[in-house]
């Protein structure tokens, strides 16, 4: 097949041939396909709604106890993401602030809100709401009615009392533990042996009060199995991995998954739906939990929940429903941040059941948006990996794991995740398992210990002590080990000085991770693109194969940068991006199938005569090369420009002037002046503009090479590693050099 030359590429016709082919993940219900879209707009119409009934003096007309809806609809609104500074919300904490503390459902909520909206201005407020709710509970039963001193008690109040008496220790007000220990007896008492509950006593019992009761028995300090490791001495937790069984929690979540249904209250029909919903996630945050059985709760919810959206923004029978239904949908796409792999049936894979619980509960809002975790089976797609930046492995031993789950982790952490390993307790299997486990996964990236000035021990807070070991996978420490234990100081959070180091190491390993970026929606989706699929499958006639170059080495360190690079040219450059990533060897016969190629690497590049006889070939007859030094690596720029001059002996590199057709957009877009990131400009502050050097041949240029990197901004990861520029400006000069390539 002869090779055609840029300027033969009509604009119309061009396809660049990467994949991007979206992969389901885990089968699931064909009804529960709400996307994240969908919620967001349900979300911003039922705000909307919400705000639009509130009266001059801050409240909302109050049908039941005085403050109860007006709190109800400022925290939906705060949950949904209304700033406190907000008007509307500005407005009903000053009602809220003047309320006076007369019912156990007002006064409950007033609290939550006053702790969301600002702990340190409404202190006062607070502390005399959760002095109040200690009052209001009955010596006798520990529970709650509806006022102070109740002759009889119910769930329902006892519920919103629990939640705000929680919310007041979350935000330093002291709650006599003796509250705590009369309200778990009564609770305990009066469940059902199904785990189900009723309103009051041991009458009938359904779903809304079986799911609070759930969360009251987090709240009050129970999981589905109670630690008994206590204390830690010399690196270890005795009675590390024991755990005593909840019952009454376990047969609660059990029923709860047996019994879901987002469409109705269980035994209640459509009584109370809205409440129960709410309460459901509460349930699966407090929990952790993605699943009730084999429910996944908040994606059946809210798929339910746009689906019954009245035409004006709000769901039931008004104010209540509307804003519980927008605190289902607000509080339960809290984004994944941490997954805890299953690769275990036993429970070896968890000596620390609430370890990350902790964790992420200590993390709280700190890195700009509070975030939720889970648990993830190792047999789940790869997809469902990726829906968390990291990945999380403990144990007291090490799995062995095969060929084939090796190459897993490999791929999840080539694809930008990000592998957290910890040998809980120190314990030396697990050490030797995973050291043995890196050698042979990552023979040429070694497990090295991080230098004290790595960003991961300053990404939040300043930590110093015990060491973390990480292995650099292209541009990022994309596996971080600590041989030393963190999650039994995460379990138990009150071990003096360590847990607090702990904790803090914890919130830098996140921040490091994600790069202090957000995070994607919990319905988003993630999609790989399809494998390389054999070369006659490839479409050939107009379709452009961007390809890059293999060579023996690290030919790839940016593995999804030409995948993510195609979708920026489809959606900015009207490129259609219908086929597959090319890797293309220059001795290849697919090599005239490509006229544009990409190369980079980290490390010097060896190319064999052969192979820089095909290189000089395929340019000559007006192929095109785009290459970049990845995390602008010395040792690639050296090399690479002493591969053009054996190649190119009677020409060199030149750089391109400021007045480039590909600085001007022409085609393509203006490109003055660039931001680089943070070590790039580290080491040189007064980088602003973007720095290509090129390669004619015959008065044609047939090579563009960039010094500082653009594949880290065609990835899209976060690594502190790169000398590159910043992501929107790496794919604007990206994409004017292949459309400069493509019509020069």
């Amino acid at each position: 097949m002869a090779l055609l030359t840029g300027r033969q590429w009509a604009w119309g016709r061009i396809l660049a041939v990467i994949a991007v082919v979206s992969t389901p993940l885990a089968a699931r219900p064909a009804h529960a396909d709400v996307t994240a879209d969908q919620v967001r707009h349900a979300l911003a119409r039922g705000v909307r709604k919400i705000q639009s009934l509130q009266n001059d003096d801050g409240s909302w007309s109050e049908r039941y106890y005085p403050g109860g809806e007006t709190a109800l609809a400022t925290l939906a609104m705060l949950q949904a993401g209304e700033r406190p500074d907000s008007a509307a919300v500005q407005r009903a904490l000053q009602f809220l602030s003047r309320s006076q503390n007369q019912h156990t459902y007002a006064t409950a909520l007033k609290l939550i809100v006053l702790a969301q909206a600002d702990p340190q201005q409404y202190k006062t407020q607070i502390r005399a709401a959760a002095a109040w709710l200690i009052r209001a509970q009955n010596s006798d039963t520990g529970m709650w009615s509806y006022s102070l001193a109740p002759k009889t008690f119910d769930h329902s109040n006892s519920q919103f009392a629990m939640l705000g008496l929680h919310a007041a220790a979350s935000v330093g007000v002291k709650i006599p533990r003796a509250v705590w220990q009369r309200a778990r007896r009564t609770v305990l008492a009066t469940q059902n042996r199904d785990g189900v509950l009723a309103y009051r006593g041991r009458g009938a019992s359904y779903g809304s009060m079986t799911a609070a009761n759930i969360s009251n028995l987090l709240i009050l300090g129970d999981s589905a199995a109670v630690s008994q490791e206590h204390t830690f001495r010399n690196g270890v937790a005795p009675n590390c991995g024991v755990y005593r069984s909840n019952r009454p929690l376990n047969n609660g979540l059990n029923w709860l998954g047996a019994n879901f249904s987002p469409a109705e209250n269980p035994r209640r029909g459509n009584r109370y739906n809205y409440y129960w919903l709410y309460a459901v996630e509460r349930s699966g945050i407090l929990s952790g939990r993605r699943y009730f059985g084999a429910h996944d709760w908040y994606r059946e919810g809210a798929e339910y929940l746009v689906r019954t959206k009245k035409h004006d923004g709000t769901w039931g029978a008004g104010l209540v429903d509307t804003a519980f239904a927008v605190l289902f949908l607000a509080k339960g796409r809290k984004p994944l941040l941490i997954q805890k792999l299953i690769w275990s049936d036993k429970n070896e894979w968890n000596p620390d059941r609430h370890d990350v619980d902790r964790l992420v509960g200590f993390i709280d809002d700190k890195l700009g948006q509070r975030t939720a975790w889970q648990a993830v089976d190792f047999n789940a797609p790869l997809e469902q990996w990726l829906a968390a930046p990291l990945l999380y492995i403990q144990g007291h031993t090490f799995p062995k794991w095969s060929d084939r789950q090796r190459k897993k982790v490999r791929e999840y952490v080539e694809r930008g995740g990000t592998l957290l390993a910890e040998a809980c307790c120190g314990r030396q299997p697990f050490r030797d398992g995973f050291e043995q486990f890196v050698a042979a996964t990552f023979p040429d990236q070694p497990l090295r210990e991080l230098d004290p000035d790595h960003p991961v021990y300053h990404a939040f807070f300043d930590v110093s002590g015990a060491p973390l070991f990480g292995i650099d996978v292209g541009c990022r420490t994309s596996i971080l080990y600590s041989p030393s234990d963190l999650s039994c100081l995460w379990e138990q959070g009150d071990v003096p000085k360590l847990s607090e180091r702990a904790y803090q190491l914890g919130t830098n390993i996140a921040a490091f991770a994600t790069g202090r970026q957000a995070l994607r929606d919990r319905l988003d989706v993630v999609t790989l693109p399809e494998p390389s699929a054999d070369e006659q499958t490839i479409p050939a006639g107009d379709a452009l194969r961007l390809g890059q170059v293999v060579y023996d080495g690290d030919w790839r360190p940016d593995a999804s940068a030409l995948v993510h690079f195609a979708e920026y040219l489809r959606d900015n450059a009207g490129l259609d991006v219908v086929t597959r990533y090319a890797a293309v060897r220059l001795t290849d016969e697919a090599l005239a199938r490509s006229p544009i190629l990409y190369m980079t690497g980290h490390y010097p590049i060896h190319l064999s005569s052969r192979e820089i006889e095909a290189l000089v070939t395929h340019l000559r007859r007006g192929g095109f090369l785009f290459a970049d030094a990845c995390c602008g690596r010395s040792a690639f720029d050296k090399s690479f420009r002493e591969l053009v001059g054996r190649a190119f002996p009677d020409s060199e590199l030149e750089r391109l002037p400021d007045d480039h057709p590909i600085f001007r957009g022409s085609p393509g877009v203006r490109i003055g002046s660039v931001g680089y990131k943070p070590l790039a400009l580290k080491e040189n502050p007064d980088l602003d503009k973007p720095e290509l050097w090129g390669l004619s041949i015959d008065g044609r240029l047939a090579l563009v090479y960039s010094p500082y990197a653009l594949g880290c901004g065609l990835d899209g990861h976060k690594s502190y590693a790169c000398r590159g520029l910043l992501d929107d400006d790496a794919r604007r000069v990206a994409m004017n050099i292949v459309l400069f390539a493509l019509t020069h």
